[in-house]
């Protein structure tokens, strides 16, 4: 048995990695925290990478400010999807480390792709009991115009859904 939270990386500390880790704890149980870089994020870091201009690279905050390099990339200077991955195990990490207290034993896990995607199938790669997600509360108009990854999470699903509704 496993409980399986996502981090998006904005929010730290992060109440839904607080409610992953008390059902974890109940359950005595593996806890693994995943990250995913969306394949455009992962795309614009390939990118400027393997250019040698300083060109701006705009990316969610939790990627870094405008315009930093991203971490990895190899001595040929191509940003890989394994150093993607690492990048966005570091972000997991990184949410943790400023959330729990007592951080040993969470299992950390970064995955570029498309994050709906991406969860489910790490839920069904660790047989997850539980996932955890953020959710944010959001008009029906915004939620028709910009979609909603949690709400595709809830509707694809086919495991137990916690969804930790944020303060704002």
């Amino acid at each position: 048995m496993t409980i399986l939270t996502a981090v998006d990386g904005e929010t730290v500390p992060s109440r839904t990695v607080e409610e992953g880790a008390k059902l974890a704890a109940a359950f005595d149980v593996d806890h693994v925290v995943l990250h995913v870089m969306p394949r455009r994020v992962f795309e614009d870091f390939r990118e400027s990478a393997s250019t040698s201009s300083s060109r701006s690279v705009t990316t969610p905050a939790a990627y870094g400010s405008k315009g930093d390099r991203p971490l990895g990339g190899g001595a040929d200077g191509e940003y890989s999807v394994e150093d993607g991955e690492r990048h966005a195990t570091g972000i997991a990490r990184d949410v943790v480390r400023g959330t729990l207290d007592d951080p040993e034993g969470v299992i950390l896990k970064g995955r570029v792709g498309e994050p709906v995607e991406e969860v489910l199938a790490e839920a069904d790669r660790r047989n997850a009991s539980y996932l955890v997600v953020g959710g944010r509360k959001r008009s029906p108009t915004g939620k028709a115009l910009f979609g909603s990854k949690t709400q595709s999470i809830l509707l694809e699903a086919d495991l137990p859904v916690v969804t930790v509704m944020a303060d704002r």
